[in-house]
């Protein structure tokens, strides 16, 4: 005689925090400074811009603007007045096509611990975190492409390789400087620092002192709006590496495809249509349909009979384009955007 037969196999008791760091968000100070770009009241996008632009699908974008030019104030009066035309351009804005999918099986979630909608979850989840990264490292290109190449006082900072550089011993001055060094070039904040881990714990340690303590460095605070990012690499020697973004400098353009536009819904259960995307708040294209097969091997012992199964597809896809001030020349004109480093020594 023995209960071996029915000895208790397992013990499966739901834990929904237990993984709840297999994936996570990250800092995505970059992408934050562009959208916010678009809030602002002096913002490089307009109203207008942005909703022709949503369904620009198929057309190229392109915005009428201003070169810089360099006039003379004379020393007499002259009975001649000369002309003194503008020359104007095109701004061509330039879109990149985001897009991901997964599918659903229904019935794979019969005899399944976890639920459809958790799967779902999980799913959407794990590319929405991918889709932020890669929106960042964008915003980061765009502002490295874009950064200055012109100071008009660098405040005796080592400005090789258009990045201003400051050694560790000035790392708290340099923040403070920052503010003069954009002023130079004509441009006056509030302004939008985005900066690396390394820049945070510089921003924590100065942070310490405050009104009431011996060292009161808040005054490096007052103009300056920090956002931080974990995709803003050091370049060797450096421990802290950020950009300083005058306000109303960037902002972002966002596109649909033609079928969202319309919302379009076939006989077969298809559908296109339009949403917003979590924690981002950006607008997102989504596609769906139904599909149906052999799907046996996708799930292993737990599938092995699902030879004729229906599944469900879904799709998210957005054009974006960063948007920068227009700059005719970045070797002569200064731009509103500044790299700087803190050196390790």
């Amino acid at each position: 005689m023995s209960l071996l037969n029915t000895r208790l196999q397992e013990l499966r008791v739901a834990s929904p925090n237990l993984d709840k760091w297999t994936n996570r968000a990250s800092r995505y100070g970059a992408f934050d400074v562009f959208y916010s770009g678009n809030q602002e009241a002096d913002a490089i996008v307009s109203p207008e811009l942005l909703a022709r632009a949503a369904s620009a699908v198929g057309n190229d974008v392109k915005v009428p603007v201003f070169d810089s030019e360099s006039v003379s104030i004379g020393s007499t009066r002259s009975v001649t007045i000369a002309d003194s035309e503008n020359t104007s351009q095109l701004y061509t804005v330039s879109f990149t096509t985001y897009s991901w999918g997964f599918t659903i099986i229904p019935s794979l979630y019969m005899n399944n611990e976890i639920g459809m909608q958790a799967d779902f979850n999980r799913k959407f989840q794990k590319y929405l975190y991918k889709f932020a990264d890669t929106l960042d490292t964008a915003c980061l290109t765009a502002l490295n492409t874009n950064k200055s190449q012109v100071f008009a006082d660098d405040l005796g900072y080592d400005t090789t390789g258009n990045v201003i550089t400051a050694a560790a011993a000035k790392g708290d001055e340099i923040l403070g400087d920052l503010t003069p060094i954009m002023n130079a070039n004509d441009y006056y904040g509030d302004y939008h620092v985005v900066g690396n881990t390394g820049l945070m714990s510089q921003v924590s340690k100065m942070a310490e002192f405050g009104d009431f303590n011996q060292q009161n460095k808040t005054l490096q605070f007052l103009d300056k709006n920090f956002h931080f990012t974990n995709r803003l690499a050091n370049e060797v020697g450096s421990k802290a590496t950020g950009y300083v973004v005058n306000s109303g400098a960037v902002g972002l353009l966002f596109r649909h495809e033609r079928e969202a536009l319309l919302e379009t819904e076939l006989p077969d259960g298809t559908k296109w249509d339009r949403t917003v995307a979590p924690m981002l708040n950006i607008p997102l294209d989504t596609y769906f349909y139904y599909g149906k097969g052999d799907y046996n091997a996708i799930a292993g012992a737990a599938s092995a009979d699902m030879t004729r199964v229906s599944k469900e597809h879904y799709g998210f896809a957005i054009d974006v384009a960063t948007v920068v001030a227009y700059n005719d020349d970045l070797t002569t004109v200064a731009s509103p955007i500044a790299k700087f480093d803190i050196t390790t020594a």
